[in-house]
């Protein structure tokens, strides 16, 4: 339980959001590039500059890049394992 002791937060603001799980969703439309990149061979440091380009206020990290590829990786797998 938390006391409330005055209406002010106890730290400062964040000056930036880069690495916040909400800010680095990605569109569907950041999606479909992710996906058409990775079947052209794009490397995903090549796809987060390609995404970052279009968009300057794009705050997506490279993890979540790794994330998106292995969510399409999955889905074309579909039920078949890795092994």
């Amino acid at each position: 339980m938390m006391k409330l002791m005055c209406g002010s937060h106890n730290h400062e603001l964040t000056k930036s959001l880069v690495g916040h799980p909400y800010v680095g969703w990605l569109s569907k439309d950041e999606k479909t590039i992710i996906v058409d990149l990775t079947m052209s061979m794009v490397k995903p440091r090549n796809i987060l500059l390609t995404l970052k380009e279009l968009n300057i206020n794009n705050c997506t990290t490279i993890k979540q890049i790794y994330n998106a590829r292995s969510a399409y990786r999955s889905s074309i797998r579909g039920s078949d394992s890795e092994m």
